[in-house]
């Protein structure tokens, strides 16, 4: 599951709510069963823009709250995830996987993930 695909193809994911409802439409189409990992990165584009351009967690338009919600979320919270991320000098990885911890910890300051700050 690509967080910025879904994203950028309509699935709205950023409240709790609307990521039910995505993830009920995923398990009638393909099933939560076979739901393995997840592609985490934000999206460059808006909902339903059809833009497959990934950008740093909480940096895109999927933002820091929705991904709280997804990280939290009961099909997804436990699944591997792989950053699919850009390097560059606003945040590199491990800049990204910090701001997804804290998010999945309940808590978050970019600044701290930021690469400036590593």
């Amino acid at each position: 599951f690509d967080t910025c695909h879904a994203f950028a193809a309509g699935y709205e994911l950023r409240t709790a709510d609307t990521l039910d409802a995505t993830m009920a439409r995923f398990d009638e189409a393909i099933g939560l069963d076979r739901l393995k990992l997840v592609h985490l990165n934000d999206s460059k584009g808006g909902l339903n823009s059809r833009l497959d351009r990934h950008e740093h967690i909480g940096m895109g338009y999927i933002r820091e709250d929705g991904f709280r919600v997804i990280l939290h979320h009961d099909a997804i919270r436990n699944l591997p995830m792989i950053l699919e991320t850009p390097v560059d000098d606003r945040r590199d990885d491990v800049g990204n996987i910090r701001m997804a911890r804290m998010l999945a910890e309940g808590a978050c300051d970019g600044d701290m993930a930021d690469k400036r700050s590593v």
